[in-house]
């Protein structure tokens, strides 16, 4: 089988520099194994695009949840079926949670040497030209807010995770909440924070959507119907501690398609990259992509 591994070193500190060798090595045994590093913002997509042009029987994804987000797109892109496996090596690892691979990056190894594919969905957001695909999830409001603040540097010097504490509390501080309308499917809604999840994990390792399967065809919906300071740090710990749902101004939706508008500027993000502002069309692309997941995820 001939591999393509796509490998973000920046991703999760040193984890991918400590892995590596031990990846190549496992991967390597038996099959046609090339690898390409990448750094900049899209080169991942880029790389993508090349291995599904030069026909490849996979591409392996090492690396975070924003780098595999850009090698969807690029595979996406080309109209190619061609399956994607990944191995976790970033901060959050959401979509590795929700899909049930192993967050050790060896035996993520090995559940991709197994060679089970299946089909998942998709979320889009976007029309014409500026579509973007999603795996696990699109914030809208206050989350984008903090990602969209998010300073390289601030990143470098702490980590993944005290980056997104510390951007987090300044965001609050001058964070105000914008009255979002939605309309989902034929029903409409109003809130302040929305997000859309395909899998059912969030931020770090808290379960968001709880019936959120990325192979139903359907986008479950978080509705946060409240935009005050406090209200957002109370969600906030709601959904650390996997409360939110007991909120009453807290809204649980499931949907296929999902338009979203506001009176001034929201941002949006998309598996924790920045996508741009409101407004924007949301809908799940059912069994839109081909992925190596553990056998045990569908058993």
């Amino acid at each position: 089988m001939r591999m393509k591994l796509i490998v973000n070193p920046l991703s999760g500190g040193k984890k991918v520099e400590t892995y590596l060798p031990r990846i190549r090595e496992i991967l390597g045994k038996g099959n046609s194994l090339s690898f390409a590093v990448t750094k900049e913002k899209n080169g991942a997509l880029v790389e993508a695009k090349r291995a599904a042009r030069e026909g490849y029987d996979l591409i392996v994804v090492c690396g975070g949840d924003g780098t595999l987000n850009e090698v969807i797109n690029g595979v996406v892109s080309t109209n190619n079926s061609i399956p994607i496996g990944f191995i976790p090596c970033g901060t959050s690892n959401i979509y590795a949670l929700s899909a049930g691979i192993p967050l050790d990056p060896l035996q993520a190894c090995e559940i991709i040497l197994e060679k089970y594919i299946r089909k998942i969905d998709l979320g889009r957001v976007g029309t014409g030209n500026s579509l973007r695909y999603f795996v696990s999830m699109a914030g809208i409001g206050y989350d984008a807010s903090v990602i969209q603040s998010l300073k390289p540097n601030l990143v470098r010097t702490f980590g993944g995770v005290p980056a997104h504490i510390i951007a987090g509390l300044r965001e609050l501080i001058r964070y105000h909440g914008t009255e979002l309308s939605i309309k989902l499917d034929d029903s409409s809604c109003r809130g302040f924070q929305a997000i859309i999840s395909n899998g059912s994990f969030y931020g770090i390792s808290s379960v968001l959507a709880p019936k959120a399967d990325i192979s139903d065809g359907y986008l479950d919906v978080i509705l946060f119907k409240n935009g005050r300071r406090r209200d957002i740090l109370r969600y906030v710990f709601g959904i650390l501690r996997e409360r939110h749902l007991h909120f009453k101004d807290v809204e649980y939706i499931r949907a296929k398609k999902i338009d979203i508008d506001a009176g001034g500027e929201v941002w949006i993000q998309v598996d924790g990259e920045i996508m741009g502002t409101l407004p924007q069309k949301f809908e799940v692309c059912p069994q839109a992509l081909q992925v190596i997941l553990p056998e045990a995820k569908f058993a």
